[in-house]
């Protein structure tokens, strides 16, 4: 009786071990309630300088994005306004607009409020470094 019980413990441990994670946190190397949120772009690198987007004249390339725990995200501004789908795995996040990819961000650094990534638009291969800061 007390093999079974102590088995029964086991099983039930490492059901709940398994089924307490998430693959998304698992494959992505930030911790994702990190990415979760709205995001507001504050400067892009323009010549291997950072350009302050917040201010005149460059607001006409502000954007924002917010990204949810479900895999959904909405974005406007500069890029677009519209929502979709989005991925995270390694240092890399992919979003999609029905279902094909829009952008693709690479982490450089990421921070409870700031994040710093080069950004590929719909696989050009053309990339613009931009920080965020987290609203």
């Amino acid at each position: 009786m007390k093999k079974f019980l102590s088995m029964t413990l086991l099983l039930t441990a490492m059901f709940l071990t398994f089924s307490a994670c998430s693959s998304d946190d698992d494959d992505f190397d930030y911790p994702m309630d990190t990415l979760y949120g709205s995001w507001e772009g504050i400067s892009i690198n323009v010549n291997g300088g950072w350009v302050n987007i917040t201010e005149y004249p460059y607001t006409k390339f502000a954007f924002s994005i917010k990204f949810n725990s479900d895999g959904t995200y909405s974005g406007r501004g500069y890029f677009g306004n519209g929502s979709g789908t989005y991925t995270a795995k390694g240092k890399t996040i992919i979003t999609y607009v029905n279902g094909k990819e829009y952008l693709r961000y690479e982490v450089k650094s990421l921070s409870n409020n700031i994040a710093e990534l080069s950004m590929t638009v719909d696989g050009s291969g053309e990339t613009l470094e931009v920080k965020a800061m987290k609203k």
